[in-house]
C-alpha cells in the first residue's frame, strides 16, 4: 500500500458549492473534495499524455486508487471535523471542558444538570502531546455576480447571482492511497504537483492552487479499544449501499468494520451511542454535461460505536463503502481524541479561535513598504475637514476665540428676532440656497436677491436685521467652509423663530 501525502496552497478564491443548485443560497465546502484531484488527474491522463487505456483505467476506474479529502490545516497539522459526539456544557466553553457522548451516564442528576450541548461547526487539529484541539480558520469570502451580455456589452437584467469561497492563503493537506506499483504512484505525483484549477468558475478569477508533495504532516494516531466497543470517526464523508444496491444512512457494523459481505459477524452498532448527520446532492458530470446519481450519505465528522462480540477491529484508518476513488469512506477506529475518563469527561479539549491572526514580526524595510501616500492624503484631508468643521459651529455658538467683534455682530444679529414676527420660513430659504450654492460670492449675491424683494424686504429693513446679516457675511466670506457656516445659522434660527411662533401662539 501506498500512501502520497500531499500538500494544496489555494493561490485565489476557491468555490466549492455544497450543492449543485444555481439558485437560492449557495454554500462552499470548506474542504476539497477528493473527486477534484481525481479529475485534475483523468485529465492529465487522458488529454494531456498519451497513457495507455489499461493505466489509466486502473488509476482512475479500478478503485485501487482512493483520492482523499483535502483538509484545511493549522500548524502543520491536517485539521478534522469537529467530532459529532463531543459535547459541553450549555453555560461552560468546549475550551475548558468537554465530554464524550458515548461515554457519559445522560441519565445522571448532575449531566442533566450541565445541559451538554453538541460540538458541531469547524475544523480542529489535534495535537497529542498538548491534548487538545486547535481551531483551525478556514475564512470565507462573498462577492455578488452579474451574467453578461455580449450584444449589448453590459451586465444582463436578472441574472444576478452570488459566490461564496474559501479565501485565498489557505493551506490543506489530503492523501492518496494505492494499490498499484510505483510506476503508477510516479505518474499520480506528475500529474498533481504544480499549479492547478479546480472548482467553479475556473475560466474567472477563481479554482487556482498549487500542490506539492509534502510527506512531514502526521497521522491522528488510534488508542486501545475499550472493552468489547470500537469508536469510528468519519474522516471522510460515507456512503453504504444496501442489499438492493440503494443508498441507506443505516450501515451494518459489517460495512464499517470493511469485512466482506461473505463474512458477516455479529458485531452490530450501538445507534444509542452513536452521533451522525447525513447529506445529499446530485454531483454534476462535466464531460457528460448532465447530473449523476444523488449521492446520499453520512457527514464527515459522525461518529459510530460499534459492539465487536466475535469480530475484530481494524488496527489503522481505511476507506469503507461505496465512491472511494472520489474519497468517500475514510474512516479512524478508535481515534484519541475520542477517549475520556469513566465519567465521560474528554481527554481533549477544544481551544478557542484566536481573536487575532499571528502575524510575523514586522521589519524596518517592511514598514516602509506599508506607508500608503493615498492614505496619508485621505486622513490629512479628514481631519482638515474635521477642523473646519468645528470652527464652523463654533462662529455660529459664537465662541470663536480670538474674535470679539465677530462674536458682538452674531449677538446683536440673534437678538433682533426677539420679537413676535416669526422668520422661520425665510432662514428655511437661505438655508436651502447655502446647501445648493457652495461658492461664497454667489451665495451672498442670492441671499441678497432673495431678500431684497418682495415680502420679506421690509421686515428685514427693520432694526437693521438686512444690515447686521450683511456684515456677518462679509466678516466670514473668506472662510472655506463659509456654505456650512450659513447652513449652520439657518437651521438655528429657523429653529428658534419657530419656538417663538408657536410660544406666541
Amino acid at each position: 500500500m501506498n500512501r502520497l501525502k500531499f500538500r494544496c496552497t489555494l493561490l485565489s478564491d476557491v468555490v466549492l458549492s455544497q450543492t449543485s443548485s444555481s439558485e437560492g443560497n449557495q454554500r462552499t465546502l470548506d474542504f476539497i473534495p477528493g473527486s477534484n484531484f481525481l479529475g485534475i488527474v483523468a485529465d492529465y491522463l487522458y488529454n494531456k499524455v498519451e497513457a495507455d487505456n489499461q493505466t489509466a483505467w486502473a488509476i482512475i476506474h479500478s478503485g485501487k486508487v482512493r483520492f482523499g479529502d483535502a483538509n484545511p490545516s493549522v500548524d502543520g497539522i491536517r485539521g478534522l471535523k469537529v467530532p459529532a459526539s463531543m459535547y459541553y456544557p450549555k453555560l461552560g466553553k468546549a475550551s475548558d471542558c468537554c465530554y464524550i457522548h458515548h461515554l457519559t451516564d445522560h441519565e445522571h442528576a448532575d449531566i442533566k444538570e450541565l445541559q451538554l450541548k453538541q460540538c458541531r461547526e469547524g475544523f480542529f487539529a489535534f495535537k497529542t502531546a498538548e491534548h487538545v484541539g486547535k481551531p483551525v480558520s478556514a475564512v470565507k469570502d462573498f462577492t455578488i455576480k452579474s451574467a453578461y451580455d455580449p450584444v449589448h456589452r453590459k451586465s444582463e437584467k436578472g441574472k444576478l447571482f452570488g459566490y461564496e469561497s474559501l479565501s485565498k492563503g489557505l493551506v490543506l493537506f489530503f492523501e492518496i492511497e494505492s494499490e498499484l506499483d510505483n510506476s503508477a504512484s510516479e505518474t499520480i505525483i506528475k500529474a498533481l504537483e504544480g499549479k492547478k484549477q479546480l472548482g467553479h468558475s475556473r475560466t474567472a478569477e477563481y479554482g487556482l492552487v498549487e500542490i506539492k508533495q509534502d510527506n512531514d504532516y502526521a497521522e491522528i494516531p488510534s488508542a486501545p479499544g475499550a472493552g468489547d466497543e470500537v469508536t469510528v470517526y468519519a474522516d471522510g464523508r460515507l456512503i453504504f449501499l444496501d442489499s438492493n444496491g440503494e443508498p441507506t444512512f443505516q450501515p451494518t457494523a459489517d460495512q464499517l468494520l470493511g469485512n466482506d459481505k461473505e463474512h458477516l459477524t455479529s458485531a452490530e452498532i450501538v445507534w444509542e451511542k452513536s452521533q451522525i448527520r447525513i447529506f445529499q446532492y446530485a454531483p454534476w458530470n462535466g464531460k457528460r454535461h448532465t447530473y449523476d446519481t444523488d449521492r446520499c450519505g453520512i457527514e464527515k465528522g459522525s461518529v459510530f460505536v460499534i459492539r465487536l462480540k466475535d469480530a475484530s477491529c481494524p488496527q489503522q484508518s481505511q476507506y469503507v463503502g461505496a465512491y472511494r476513488n472520489e474519497g468517500f469512506g475514510k474512516i479512524i477506529y478508535n481515534p484519541v481524541f475520542l477517549t475520556g475518563r469513566e465519567d465521560g469527561i474528554a481527554l481533549f479539549t477544544l481551544a478557542e479561535k484566536e481573536d487575532r491572526a499571528e502575524k510575523a514580526p514586522m521589519t524596518t524595510d517592511a514598514k516602509k513598504v506599508i506607508i500608503n501616500p493615498l492614505l496619508i492624503d485621505y486622513l490629512q484631508s479628514a481631519k482638515k475637514k474635521g477642523s473646519a468643521s468645528r470652527r464652523a459651529y463654533s462662529i455660529v455658538e459664537g465662541t470663536l476665540t480670538g474674535a470679539p467683534e465677530k462674536n458682538n455682530i452674531l449677538a446683536e444679529l440673534k437678538s433682533r428676532f426677539a420679537v413676535s414676527e416669526a422668520f422661520a420660513s425665510q432662514w428655511g430659504s437661505i438655508r436651502s440656497l447655502a446647501m445648493s450654492i457652495p461658492n461664497a460670492t454667489r451665495l451672498i449675491t442670492a441671499i441678497d436677491s432673495f431678500l431684497d424683494h418682495g415680502v420679506a424686504q421690509a421686515k428685514w429693513n427693520e432694526l437693521r436685521r438686512k444690515k447686521l446679516l450683511d456684515q456677518f457675511m462679509d466678516a466670514h466670506k473668506e472662510e472655506p467652509n463659509f456654505d456650512e457656516i450659513m447652513i449652520n445659522l439657518a437651521s438655528e434660527m429657523a429653529k428658534k423663530c419657530s419656538k417663538r411662533k408657536e410660544a406666541k401662539k
